[in-house]
């Protein structure tokens, strides 16, 4: 279990490391060519855990990693899904 004040703080640094990558790759020119954008919302969801550990979060390291990546993958998913629409 993971307390509301924890889960803001996980999710702040998500939002804000996953949005700066979209805004970085929606310039075609930021992209190489076997970019695309399944594979960008799957390395937003694996380096949430490098995210936690620069930000120093505390708190249980498997609780913390599991709700960083779950919250990174929606993150980018919905970035991605928004700007197709």
């Amino acid at each position: 279990m993971i307390s509301e004040k924890k889960s803001l703080e996980i999710a702040n640094i998500c939002y804000a490391n996953v949005s700066a990558g979209f805004a970085m790759f929606s310039n075609p020119k930021n992209r190489g060519p076997n970019f695309t954008w399944r594979k960008w919302i799957e390395h937003c969801e694996e380096d949430a855990d490098l995210w936690m550990m620069i930000h120093n979060v505390k708190g249980n390291e498997k609780t913390v990693k599991e709700t960083a990546r779950r919250f990174s993958r929606e993150i980018a998913e919905r970035l991605v899904s928004l700007s197709i629409s």
